[in-house]
């Protein structure tokens, strides 16, 4: 599974979330079995790219280009690192912003 969080400064698995208006680089967590990391790259943008979800701390953000390349939504709490996010996924406890 992929999943793209927009970050305001990439730090590694330390990154925090924020608006993707806001973002100066989007993480791409590639995850494995068991929600386990096994990737981790940051890119500029996410336009023709193929995800499964992205995360973002605002229900209102602008995820229009994020549904079109059949991507879901998840929100996650501002300020939360792509540890946090990884973990909250675990436990099912990021709801879906549709």
């Amino acid at each position: 599974m992929v999943v793209v969080v927009p970050v305001a400064n990439p730090q590694g698995a330390n990154s925090k979330v924020c608006p993707i208006t806001q973002a100066k680089a989007f993480a791409f967590l590639r995850l494995g079995e068991g929600m386990e990391i096994e990737g981790l790259e940051f890119r500029e943008g996410f336009a023709n790219e193929l995800f499964d979800y992205i995360v973002t701390p605002k229900r209102n953000d602008a995820l229009e280009e994020a549904f079109d390349l059949g991507a879901r939504a998840l929100l996650a709490m501002d300020g939360m690192s792509l540890e946090e996010i990884v973990e909250a996924m675990m436990f099912r406890e990021l709801d879906e912003i549709e």
